[in-house]
């Protein structure tokens, strides 16, 4: 296994695994199924990731496939707090074949490797309140509840 910083020419296999991931994520809330369009515009979204220095995505290469990614991106607070920096993890995926086998671990290691050189002192990550293999990963490696985002649906 080897973790690495991602590179334009991993998009297609990127792309693959985003849509593996968003289908995972739609059967745990309807709310994440695909658009049309998403494809497309995620492909622009991860494109302009390459050129942004406030973000890294890494990628899980085994045997010359990829079978993960995650993403980090460094924040900003509004000015009226002292922490004013933090580190954000956009995305942790892992093809379903490779789940439960450490990649995950790995790859948020690398994140927050990346995210403290940053300089950040505080990282988060948004769950699904459904997704409990993703809380476990992340309880298991020192991340603990902080604030709970409540929403509300209103009809079409």
């Amino acid at each position: 296994m080897n973790i690495r910083e991602a590179m334009p020419s991993d998009v297609p296999g990127l792309q693959a695994l985003w849509i593996e991931f968003m289908d995972y994520h739609s059967h745990l809330d309807p709310a994440y199924t695909r658009s049309e369009e998403a494809v497309t515009n995620w492909v622009t979204y991860v494109n302009s990731k390459f050129e942004d220095e406030s973000s890294a995505l890494f990628v899980a290469i085994d045997e010359g496939s990829l079978v993960g990614y995650a993403g980090a991106v460094v924040r900003e607070y509004p000015p009226v707090w002292t922490v004013r920096k933090f580190g954000f993890i956009e995305e942790i995926a892992v093809t379903g074949d490779f789940r439960r086998h450490g990649i995950g671990r790995q790859l948020l290691a690398v994140a927050e490797e990346w995210l403290l050189a940053q300089g950040v002192k505080k990282i988060e990550v948004k769950i699904d309140t459904a997704n409990t293999a993703s809380q476990g990963l992340f309880r298991s490696q020192g991340f603990m509840d902080h604030t709970e985002t409540l929403i509300k649906n209103y009809p079409a």
